[in-house]
């Protein structure tokens, strides 16, 4: 590096009021950037993987499964679904039912749910489970009856409602799933529920999880085989859609902060006319006197972005106890988020958004020092 350029560049650094709150403005803008990343990616991970998990797994087929690697399957069960109406007293709920048996409720699917109350059925009525949105919408609670009426799928099946009783409530912590779904036991959903409603529900293991549709070579025939994608096809799209939008006004609001570091660059060329004049009258180029003052500030851009992501992280990371004391506060706008969930650093994500912070500050900072070809020596003499 040029000597001029290092010396010069360094002592604006030491004495640039105007470098510190640029410093600053950049930290102070990129930790939230970087903590509503994380945090809008966490969320839509941890609700996709409740959805995976408790709704529809990451592939429902009728094929045989056996051909596909036991590494692949963390758990296949066989469920029979439908749909339902269920009746208390006073309200009425449309639910999604899934039959399954007790071994569903595994150890991973166990961490995407909490059973609030649980009570022995001791009378011959079927239990359900429904979650703790459906029961305070019935106003009912566990241990108390309800109607149960099936939505047949076929015109053959004329039945009638069938008393139950509510063996168990629980919650997910998102309500947009917790509203829909319910369970009862697979044999009693046998005869609810036609053959054509069983399938096989898969869970994956790593990396098949990552592209459920490269466990479909080893299965005879596509047909009767869906991924959770297909089954949940509005929320996917709302994820993709949501992800899209989130990164867009990420990047507008990281254009608007490299802009700044262009404004920052332009003060100092105002304030600093002098000193280039006699820099210029002492033999100084304008490559050099660009360098100089792009060191400065670019230096402070990239130490602003690395204070703001290492802030941000540490935000992140630890953003658990501030989530918890939201759920518990009950506020109903925030009933339509997930506030359980592990925290997912995307860093791709990240990367890109810092990225075209660095690169815009780069374009803009470099445009903007072109001014200083105007300045000339002559024009120390004519501002005395």
């Amino acid at each position: 590096m040029n000597p001029f350029v290092k010396k010069t560049g360094f002592r604006k650094l030491k004495s640039g009021s105007k470098l510190t709150g640029c410093f600053i403005l950049i930290a102070l803008v990129t930790a939230p950037l970087i903590f509503a990343l994380v945090f809008s990616e966490s969320m839509m991970s941890g609700i996709t993987e409740k959805y995976i998990c408790l709704s529809d797994g990451h592939i429902q087929t009728k094929q045989d499964i056996s051909a596909i690697p036991e590494s692949a399957i963390y758990s296949a069960d066989y469920v029979i679904s439908g749909n339902i109406l269920l009746y208390s007293s006073t309200e009425t709920a449309t639910l999604y039912v899934k039959g399954v048996d007790s071994s569903y409720f595994n150890e991973k699917r166990s961490k995407e749910l909490t059973f609030d109350s649980v009570t022995d059925n001791q009378s011959n009525l079927i239990g359900i489970y429904i979650s703790r949105a459906t029961a305070e919408k019935l106003g009912v609670e566990a241990g108390d009856k309800v109607a149960m009426m099936v939505v047949s799928d076929s015109q053959a099946r004329a039945l009638r409602p069938v008393l139950s009783r509510v063996t168990g409530i629980f919650h997910t912590g998102y309500d947009s799933l917790d509203k829909n779904l319910a369970y009862i036991d697979f044999d009693y959903a046998q005869k609810l529920f036609s053959a054509e409603n069983l399938s096989c529900e898969i869970l994956l293991n790593s990396p098949y999880s990552d592209n459920p549709y490269s466990v479909f070579s080893y299965l005879e025939s596509f047909e009767d085989t869906t991924v959770w994608t297909s089954k949940n096809t509005a929320v996917y799209e709302n994820f993709v859609a949501s992800r899209q939008m989130i990164m867009i006004i990420l990047i507008l609001v990281v254009c608007v902060a490299a802009f700044y570091t262009a404004s920052v660059a332009n003060q100092i060329v105002e304030e600093d006319m002098k000193s280039i004049s006699i820099s210029k009258l002492l033999g100084a180029n304008d490559s050099q006197i660009r360098s100089s003052v792009f060191l400065s500030v670019y230096a402070v851009t990239v130490a602003g972005i690395t204070a703001g992501l290492i802030l941000g992280l540490i935000l992140s990371l630890n953003m658990s106890p501030i989530l918890s004391m939201l759920s518990r506060a009950g506020f109903e706008s925030l009933s339509y988020y997930l506030l359980d969930f592990s925290v997912t650093v995307p860093y791709s994500s990240i990367f890109i958004l810092l990225s075209v912070l660095l690169l815009i500050s780069f374009v803009t900072v470099r445009m903007t020092l072109r001014k200083t070809k105007r300045i000339t020596p002559v024009q120390l003499f004519t501002s005395l």
